[in-house]
C-alpha cells in the first residue's frame, strides 16, 4: 500500500494491534512506518548541501552561480512546501559566484542558509558579468529568512574602489521588501560599496557580525538602512571606511545595541535632504557602543535646502577611544550655508553617558544647526570625555541650538542654552548596565528632564 494512502487511523489501529500482540521487530517497524507517514505529511526539515546541486562541469568550473540558483529553486519553490527548509555550505568549501538574485516570495515562509565556509564574488571586476547590478548577493520579497553561520562572505572590492566610479559600485549583500529577516555571525570583507543595504523591509535583526574593509577603502558603509523599520544590529563589531551604520530616509524604530565601531566614519542619520528632498527618520536608538579612532561617533547630517524632519533620537553609553567629533548635528552638510534655504528640521536628540577620550585638533561637541529652524530640545546629560592630549583642552562649537545640559565636561555656549546641574548633584554619574535586549523593537525614550529652581538659562 502506497504511503501517501495511510491516515492516521490506519496507522493508530496497526500501534493498537501489533502493541498488543507483537515485540521487537515489528514495533520497530511501526516506528519507521510512522516516521515514514509524517515524512509524507510535510513534518519534516529539509537539509540540503550545496553539493547536492553540482555536477562535475560545476565543481572543475570558476562559477558557481548556477548550482546557487538551483538551491534557492529548491529551497523557495514547491520542495519547501510545509517544511522548513535548509541550505549548508559547509566549512572548508568555497564557491564563486557571481551577482545573484534570490527573489520571493517563497512557498515555505522558513528558510534557512547556513554558511560555515566561504562564499566570494570574482576577483576581477569584468569578471562580474555584463549585466549591471546595485548588489551582490541579492535578497528581494523574502519572508522568514535565517542567514548564519561562521562563514565569510568576500566580496573583492579591492579591484572596485580605484577603477569605478562610486555610482556604479555594488552593495555587497542586500534585503529589499524584505520580512522577518536574521542575519547572525558571519564576516563579510571588502565590499565594493556598502556591505549591507536594507530597504523597504521590516523586522530584521543583524547579530553578531563582523564587517572589514581598510579605513582608505571610499563608502564602504558598514550597514546603510533606508525606508525600513523594526531593525535591530546587535553585538556587532564594523571596521570600514566610511559609516559603521548609516540610517537614511523613510526609517523608524531602529535599536543599535553593543556595536563596536571603528575605523569608519561614526554611527550616523543621514545625510538627508540632499537635492531639496524631503526625508524622515525618527525613534532610533543607540546603546553601549564603542568608537575607536573614528572620525565621527554620533552623528546627524543633512543638506542645505532641504524639508522634513530628525526626531526621537537616544545615544546612550558611548565609549570614545581616540575619537574625532565624538558629538555632531551638521546641517551644512555640504559646506555651505544658504541664506533663506529650508533645513531638515532636527528635534528631540538626547546624549547621556558618554565617556573616554577625543581627539583635540576639532570641537569635541559640534552643533552646526540651521539658523530659520535650529535644533531643538537637543539635551546634553553625563558627558564626560576627555583630551587624547592632555595640554590641549577639549572645545564646542554651537550654533542656533535650543541645549538642555548636566554635568558636561566641556563648556558649551549657544542659543537658549540651559544648564541644568542642581548645585548639590554628584557629577558624572555611572550609566545603567546594559540591559537584555526585549522582544520590542525598540525601547521607550526618557522622559524628559525637568528644570529646578536652581537652573540657569543662557
Amino acid at each position: 500500500m502506497s504511503l501517501r494512502r495511510i491516515n492516521s487511523r490506519y496507522i493508530k489501529c496497526v500501534e493498537c494491534i501489533l502493541t498488543k500482540y507483537c515485540t521487537g521487530f515489528k514495533i520497530l517497524l511501526l516506528v519507521l512506518l510512522i516516521a515514514l507517514y509524517h515524512l509524507q505529511q510535510g513534518d519534516s526539515h529539509v537539509i540540503l548541501s550545496i553539493k547536492d546541486f553540482l555536477n562535475d562541469s560545476h565543481s572543475t568550473n570558476v562559477d558557481h552561480s548556477k548550482a546557487f540558483q538551483d538551491a534557492w529553486k529548491a529551497l523557495c519553490g514547491d520542495s519547501g512546501r510545509g517544511r522548513e527548509a535548509s541550505l549548508i555550505i559547509h566549512s572548508r568549501e568555497t564557491y564563486t559566484i557571481q551577482p545573484q538574485l534570490f527573489e520571493g516570495p517563497c512557498v515555505s515562509s522558513h528558510i534557512h542558509i547556513q554558511i560555515d565556509g566561504t562564499i566570494e564574488a570574482p576577483r576581477m571586476v569584468k569578471d562580474w558579468g555584463s549585466k549591471k547590478t546595485d548588489c551582490w548577493l541579492c535578497f528581494g520579497k523574502v519572508t522568514g529568512l535565517v542567514l548564519d553561520g561562521s562563514g565569510v562572505l568576500n566580496s573583492h572590492g579591492e579591484n572596485w574602489w580605484s577603477s569605478v566610479g562610486l555610482s556604479s559600485r555594488p552593495a555587497a549583500v542586500k534585503f529589499s521588501g524584505c520580512q522577518n529577516i536574521i542575519y547572525k555571525g558571519l564576516t563579510q570583507i571588502n565590499s565594493p560599496k556598502n556591505h549591507i543595504s536594507i530597504t523597504s523591509s521590516t523586522n530584521a535583526t543583524l547579530s553578531n557580525i563582523h564587517l572589514i574593509a581598510p579605513s582608505t577603502s571610499p563608502n564602504t558603509d558598514g550597514i546603510d538602512i533606508s525606508v525600513s523599520h523594526n531593525i535591530q544590529i546587535l553585538s556587532s563589531s564594523i571596521k570600514t571606511g566610511d559609516d559603521c551604520i548609516s540610517i537614511q530616509s523613510g526609517s523608524y524604530d531602529i535599536n543599535i545595541t553593543s556595536v563596536t565601531c571603528g575605523p569608519g566614519h561614526g554611527i550616523s542619520i543621514g545625510s538627508l535632504g540632499k537635492r531639496e528632498t524631503s526625508e524622515i527618520v525618527q525613534n532610533v536608538n543607540v546603546r553601549h557602543c564603542t568608537f575607536t579612532g573614528t572620525q565621527n561617533g554620533a552623528r546627524i547630517k543633512t543638506w542645505p535646502g532641504g524639508q522634513g524632519f530628525v526626531k526621537n533620537i537616544l545615544y546612550e553609553d558611548i565609549t570614545m577611544i581616540n575619537a574625532r567629533f565624538p558629538i555632531i548635528i551638521d546641517q551644512h552638510y555640504d559646506g555651505r550655508i544658504q541664506s533663506g534655504a529650508t533645513a531638515v528640521k532636527v528635534s528631540g536628540v538626547t546624549y547621556k553617558y558618554f565617556k573616554g577620550t577625543v581627539v583635540a585638533d576639532v570641537p569635541a561637541i559640534k552643533l552646526d544647526c540651521d539658523q530659520k529652524s535650529g535644533c531643538d530640545n537637543i539635551v546634553m546629560d553625563n558627558i564626560n570625555i576627555t583630551s587624547s592630549s592632555p595640554r590641549t583642552p577639549l572645545t564646542s562649537y554651537c550654533k542656533f541650538a535650543h541645549v538642555t545640559s548636566r554635568f558636561v565636561s566641556i563648556p558649551i555656549k549657544c542659543n537658549y542654552h540651559v544648564n541644568m546641574q542642581p548645585p548639590s548633584a554628584k557629577p558624572y554619574a555611572e550609566p545603567p548596565a546594559p540591559i537584555a535586549i526585549s522582544a520590542k523593537p525598540y525601547d521607550e525614550l526618557p522622559t524628559a528632564l525637568n528644570l529646578t529652581p536652581h537652573d540657569t538659562a543662557w
